[in-house]
């Protein structure tokens, strides 16, 4: 039996860089009002989004730009929104984050060092703290699950991926709480049985 169509569950629109990026990607060559009238995220938003892409280099003025205001994608990086800063250069505070993510959904088990080990490149580096930090809150949300426990000075733990719900990592917040991007949901919270 079909639902009507005011009772289904309306998806909700994307928001942010990530939905800015994923229009762009779906679209190749946009307005910044085409990017507003499909996401109904905010103008200054986009504008300002716009402004860094063109800095990078990963769009450019389309050649009807002076009639249209039209930009087409030049450099395309995949899935995750290029994080840049207004002059162009490449933001990596969040990178450590994305290269975890990453690193954990390929091993699928591994050790704290392991994550570290594969996180860390020529431009991010990665410590170790920075892992089990995040690993916890991952296990809280119930990303992972401890397969072996750690013996204090002699073995770290061993955990495995048990939960992957997409390329964009989940996010700690500021208020202790795992935001999962892939869903657009909040999977842990303080206080939240698990």
């Amino acid at each position: 039996m079909r639902r009507r169509v005011d009772k289904r569950k309306k998806e909700p629109k994307p928001q942010g860089m990530e939905g800015i990026w994923a229009e762009i990607r779906r679209l190749n060559i946009f307005t910044p009002r085409e990017i507003h009238r499909n996401t109904d995220i905010p103008r200054k938003t986009i504008t300002d989004y716009v402004k860094r892409l063109l800095a990078g280099g990963y769009i450019e003025k389309h050649a009807s730009f002076e009639e249209t205001g039209r930009y087409v994608l030049v450099r395309d990086a995949g899935i995750h929104p290029p994080r840049i800063r207004p002059n162009g250069q490449p933001v990596t505070r969040d990178k450590g984050v994305e290269n975890m993510w990453r690193s954990m959904r390929m091993l699928r088990e591994f050790t704290p060092r392991d994550i570290m080990v594969h996180s860390t490149t020529d431009t991010v580096s990665v410590t170790e703290a920075t892992v089990k930090s995040y690993c916890s809150m991952l296990l809280k949300a119930g990303y992972l699950r401890v397969i072996q426990k750690a013996v204090p000075g002699k073995r770290q733990p061993i955990y495995r991926f048990v939960r992957n719900t997409g390329p964009l990592p989940p996010q700690i917040q500021r208020v202790k709480q795992v935001y999962d991007p892939n869903i657009r949901e909040v999977t842990y919270y303080p206080g939240a049985a698990r």
